[in-house]
């Protein structure tokens, strides 16, 4: 199974401030002056990856794959997979602004409801997580077991 993450406001500050994790690697991070990830990322990914999940990003950002890759791995966290828009582009053939399905992606957590509008019209999971939810790892959690749950997968 699959769950991509989005970027901005939902896992990268950007018109929202929500707390961030402490880097595995803070001076390199303050050197390579790249942005923070959302306080509890390291928990979610721990969490999917015990459940047998892959870890993704999917974003309309224009960030380099590298670079979502490098922002990633300073708080040890290896991806499986990025989608960003310049892939997008190339590879999806649906008229939205994210279509999960072509990377076989399962689930994915996003912050816009638009997005979750686009899955229901278009047969994908979305999970709605608000820049300002502080209870955002328990809802990811839970939809991670559900999916499980509801495609008969048990660990």
């Amino acid at each position: 199974m699959r769950l991509a993450f989005d970027l901005d406001n939902t896992l990268v500050q950007n018109n929202h401030a929500f707390p961030l994790e402490r880097p595995r690697w803070p001076l390199l991070a303050g050197l390579l002056g790249d942005e923070g990830l959302r306080q509890g990322i390291m928990e979610v990914v721990a969490f999917c990856r015990a459940q047998g999940w892959e870890v993704w990003v999917y974003t309309t950002s224009y960030r380099s794959v590298w670079h979502i890759r490098r922002l990633f791995w300073l708080h040890g966290i290896w991806l499986d997979g990025v989608v960003n828009q310049q892939r997008h582009n190339r590879e999806v053939r649906v008229r939205c602004t994210k279509h999960p399905p072509t990377f076989g992606i399962d689930l994915l957590v996003d912050d816009s409801e638009g997005v979750r509008l686009e899955g229901e019209r278009y047969g994908f999971r979305v999970v709605v997580v608000p820049p300002e939810a502080l209870d955002w790892v328990a809802t990811v959690q839970a939809a991670v077991q559900r999916h499980q749950e509801g495609n008969g997968e048990k660990n």
